[in-house]
């Protein structure tokens, strides 16, 4: 096992739903701490790295946020069974059956599994209909009320899903690769580059509550004055036969870039990115011959979506890595797209000055 992939289990295996992510936070702060000029948590608890103190060069921020998808326990039945609502977009149909960790109040795991009726009493409707969230409960094996509160676990604690974690060939199967993928490939951007002597000044930022409001990286931003963002986060791959035909991206593809992504539910919000870095990057991707796949996001944001509005406004742009099953219990990406991405950034940190910032 590499490195990189070290760093992925070692971030997976942590629990970090939005508003939660301290355990990954402390973790980011420690291993980035050998390597940057500065490394500090704001009051939101986003991590920022500084590389470089270089006041005189153009600031360049890259991004990944450290929050994963999850519910709140929202009701304690009497008889101990626990009542939940969704953090982040989750599909109802992934979760009957699937085990679970809730979390006390004294931050201790509490090993769990959402119920389903037996398939022996179910109806032959119930067998082919979807359960609403309303309805889904999670089993710790409590018999009362009390004995639920005796474990400290009360209304408003968090429930993330098991820690999952193998890899077969180059592929990776793990929770919450969104986005502790795009996290560890911040950590080793750092390792690989904190002795370069780059035409700017990078940051690295590690944020809070994106699967919540993609606004938790806001006062980061403010507090960098970045001239530039660069967002890493996941792209859904479409090579699945249930997906076949919807879009080219697939893992082992390369890294890619969104060209368009809109939410189009909810919040209207989504980004196009600056031009002059699509075509800056799609350069340096050719020259170094790393093949960017090119992918337009429909249903999905990252952080960049708010943060380009910050100050007088960030030129931004998204890259990322693709991974199959997203937003489910068990995502799978490939580490050789998380190297390529790696590649690419270093590569495009190297030729900022001399083919960009005259732009700005």
């Amino acid at each position: 096992m590499n490195a990189l992939v070290n760093t992925v289990k070692e971030l997976t295996q942590l629990v970090g739903p939005s508003g939660y992510e301290k355990e990954v936070a402390d973790y980011i702060r420690k291993n980035a701490i050998p390597y940057a000029n500065k490394v500090i948590i704001d009051k939101l608890g986003n991590v920022i790295c500084q590389l470089h103190n270089k006041r005189d060069k153009p600031k360049v921020a890259i991004s990944a946020h450290m929050d994963e998808i999850g519910f709140f326990i929202r009701k304690i039945e009497q008889n101990g069974f626990l009542r939940v609502v969704r953090l982040g977009g989750i599909e109802e149909k992934t979760l009957p059956g699937k085990e679970v960790l809730v979390i006390n109040k004294q931050g201790e795991r509490i090993n769990g599994v959402f119920g389903i009726k037996a398939h022996h009493l179910a109806s032959p409707k119930e067998r082919k209909t979807i359960t609403r969230i309303e309805e889904i409960y999670v089993d710790i094996g409590a018999k009362s009320y009390k004995e639920v509160y005796d474990w400290g676990i009360d209304v408003g604690c968090p429930v993330v899903f098991k820690r999952t974690f193998f890899q077969q060939a180059s592929c990776i199967f793990a929770n919450s690769l969104d986005n502790r993928g795009g996290c560890a490939i911040l950590l080793q951007l750092l390792k690989e580059i904190h002795n370069f002597d780059l035409p700017c000044e990078v940051y690295l930022l590690a944020s809070v509550q994106e699967e919540f409001s993609l606004r938790g990286i806001l006062p980061a931003i403010r507090m960098v004055k970045p001239d530039i963002l660069i967002c890493l986060d996941i792209a859904p791959a479409c090579d699945t036969p249930d997906l076949a035909g919807y879009s080219n991206v697939k893992l082992g593809g390369g890294p890619t870039i969104n060209l368009y992504s809109f939410h189009g539910r909810g919040t209207l919000a989504g980004l196009i990115p600056a031009q002059f870095l699509v075509d800056f990057v799609t350069q340096i991707a050719e020259d170094q011959k790393i093949s960017l796949q090119r992918n337009v996001f429909f249903g999905g944001l990252t952080d960049a979506s708010f943060a380009q509005l910050e100050l007088e406004g960030i030129p931004a742009i998204d890259l990322g890595f693709p991974i199959r099953y997203s937003h489910s219990p068990v995502e799978v990406c490939d580490c050789e797209d998380l190297e390529k991405l790696i590649q690419l950034i270093i590569s495009v940190l190297h030729k900022f000055e001399k083919h960009l910032f005259r732009i700005l």
